[in-house]
């Protein structure tokens, strides 16, 4: 019996066998594939944009239709490939670095991977993002470098690079700064204030490259202040500490926990402030502050702040005799939730969170870190250090 059941049961296997080798034999695309293309697209127009263009069509009227496709090449000999779904009846072909004529070549595409004759349309794109970010570019000499202003009307994810000498003489890339923020500005620090010969340009996703734009500049001079002149100023309105917090712990030269740390106490109340004196009066330039070891963007940490300098405080504690110098708000990189931080986020907190001055700000001795909100909304302020730039008066 057991001898009958197997040699059955071998019989069903090389059945099945044969069947599945037939199967591969007749089978050889897509189970779905009829061999039959579908016609081709119809009433195509263009609308040409900044680097773009949009391409219109009606699609025919075949049920197996998947897909529209747009292929093109670009000058350097890439080609390059847009999909669209059946439902659309517009795609982008996009990417391109100038204004010449492109032929771009249409099909309809049906789930069987038959395509349609081909429908070829030319495109005449626009001045593209990247040139356009290029015109708009100012610079101006600022502290320790220069400072960048910029226009992204169209929005584009852009990539502006500064080129100066190296050590070696070599015009090379000094600084890259990423953004799609329709208008803004970035400077780029750490300079000698020395006559520079700056070039920029704009690069998009596609790596099309502007032409780039010279310009001989003058940083103003600009040093980190001597941590070691700076002491407190208490006047009576300053928030009270707590929590073995200490105005000196700022100034310590320590960014980490080891040096100590600024704490509010209990009696504190938003908003509320800090006062210094920075051993000097100095045209300030910038300043950064950083947060608490271990509480990175969450908690105390101060997250909106103003920046007030004088150089006569007034011994009662207001603010008759200071003067608004920033207004400042810190961001998150990731923007993920208090207790989740992405690499950025920990890079951003170990760099430090730095303030801009204003060109035209007033030269002073004493600042007031004044907080207005932290980032827990609570009614603490906790952080690390404080370090100031800018140039000394005397």
């Amino acid at each position: 019996m057991k001898s009958q059941q197997t040699i059955f049961i071998a019989c069903c296997m090389f059945a099945i066998a044969s069947v599945l080798a037939a199967c591969e034999d007749t089978i050889p695309g897509p189970i779905d594939n009829d061999g039959v293309p579908p016609g081709p697209l119809s009433e195509v127009s263009v609308t040409n944009l900044h680097g773009a263009a949009k391409i219109s069509y009606q699609v025919p009227s075949d049920p197996d239709l998947l897909y529209v496709r747009a292929v093109y090449t670009t000058k350097q000999g890439e080609v390059r490939e847009t999909k669209v779904s059946r439902h659309h009846h517009s795609l982008i072909v996009e990417g391109f670095g100038d204004t010449d004529a492109y032929e771009v070549t249409l099909h309809a595409v049906d789930r069987g991977e038959n395509a349609s004759t081909p429908v070829q349309v030319t495109v005449n794109p626009k001045r593209p993002p990247m040139q356009l970010a290029r015109d708009s570019l100012e610079v101006i000499p600022t502290f320790g470098g220069i400072s960048v202003n910029f226009k992204n009307a169209t929005a584009d994810n852009l990539a502006f690079v500064v080129l100066a000498n190296d050590s070696l003489g070599e015009f090379v890339p000094l600084h890259t700064y990423y953004t799609r923020l329709m208008n803004g500005e970035f400077a780029v620090r750490g300079l000698p204030s020395e006559e520079t010969r700056f070039g920029l340009f704009v690069r998009d996703r596609w790596s099309n490259l502007s032409d780039t734009l010279y310009s001989f500049q003058t940083p103003l001079f600009e040093v980190q202040l001597d941590r070691t002149r700076m002491r407190p100023y208490t006047l009576p309105t300053d928030a009270p500490l707590g929590y073995s917090g200490r105005v000196e712990a700022l100034f310590d030269g320590v960014i980490g926990n080891s040096g100590g740390y600024y704490h509010t106490g209990d009696a504190a109340l938003m908003p509320q402030w800090v006062t210094y004196d920075m051993g000097v009066q100095a045209k300030l330039s910038r300043m950064s502050y950083f947060m608490r070891e271990g509480f990175y963007f969450s908690l105390h940490n101060p997250r909106v702040v103003e920046i007030w300098g004088s150089n006569n405080p007034d011994p009662d504690g207001s603010f008759d005799s200071w003067e608004l110098l920033a207004t400042h708000e810190q961001v998150k990189p990731s923007g993920l939730p208090s207790g989740q931080l992405s690499q950025d986020d920990i890079a951003a907190a170990q760099a430090g969170e730095t303030i801009i001055f204003p060109i035209d700000a007033p030269e002073v001795r004493y600042i007031r870190f004044k907080t207005l909100r932290n980032w827990s909304d609570g009614t603490y302020v906790n952080f690390n250090e404080i370090m100031m730039w800018g140039a000394p008066v005397n």
